[in-house]
């Protein structure tokens, strides 16, 4: 049997990442997928890849607020459906580590791991392949809408693949479409509740079994230390806790 964790969505909340950190090494997973928007919305971009970056066999994708950032880091177009949020990624990227730069700027979109015959497909927001190189200012993470069997049924590409590992959606989803599974465990750092939330899935010769996984942590110091920030648009991330 080999075990792997999925996490999505820490953005930049590191309460919740450590909480999930520490449970994973207790679990005796074998790899741990992180599938994108590490940082943005939370304050604590720079600890949260920090701390993915000094885990050992972790492997990150990039995620629209990742890429967000990095547009406005290099001077590229920003997605013009999102500009009243372009000063709380301006926060972010003054604040980004240069070496968390370079990092985000080699991740993929997308990992495509077998494991025991399984073929998985990971990626932050299932889409359709003619967008998978496509520039963050496309928004392509949004073209696909809300995660269900009808509008994943258009999505080509995905026939050779038994599990769609995904984020995005902070909401948990799971079900199955074309005869692929779809599996988002829901956001680590974005609940309104003390629990953060991530997968494990345990791979054999006969399948995998998929397992939600929910730990909890200190909701109220991470509300207190975000309170304590000059992030923009704080009162709608603080709404997101309530």
């Amino acid at each position: 049997m080999y075990r792997i964790a999925i996490i999505t969505d820490v953005h930049g909340n590191i309460y919740a990442l450590n909480a999930v950190m520490k449970e994973i090494k207790e679990k005796s997973v074998d790899f741990i997928y992180c599938l994108g928007d590490m940082i943005g919305i939370g304050p604590f971009s720079n600890e949260v890849l920090d701390t993915l970056l000094e885990t050992d066999n972790l492997k990150m994708i990039s995620g629209n607020h990742d890429e967000a950032v990095l547009a406005l880091l290099n001077n590229e177009p920003y997605p013009e459906s999102r500009v009243d949020v372009i000063p709380h990624h301006e926060w972010i990227a003054e604040r980004l580590n240069k070496q968390h730069k370079s990092v985000l700027e080699k991740l993929p979109r997308i990992i495509n791991p077998t494991i025991y015959e399984q073929s998985l497909h990971l990626i932050h927001y299932p889409m359709k392949q003619s967008f998978h190189n496509a520039h963050i200012c496309r928004d392509p993470f949004d073209l696909t809408g809300i995660p269900n069997q009808k509008n994943f049924t258009s999505l080509d590409g995905l026939d050779g693949f038994s599990l769609v590992c995904f984020g995005h959606e902070h909401s948990r989803h799971r079900f199955t479409c074309n005869s692929t599974t779809f599996f988002n465990p829901g956001s680590v750092g974005c609940f309104n509740k003390p629990f953060a939330r991530y997968g494990i899935i345990d791979v054999n010769q006969n399948g995998y079994n998929l397992m939600q996984q929910c730990v909890p942590y200190e909701l109220d110091k991470y509300i207190k230390e975000l309170r304590k920030t000059s992030i923009p648009r704080k009162k709608i991330i603080l709404n997101i806790y309530n």
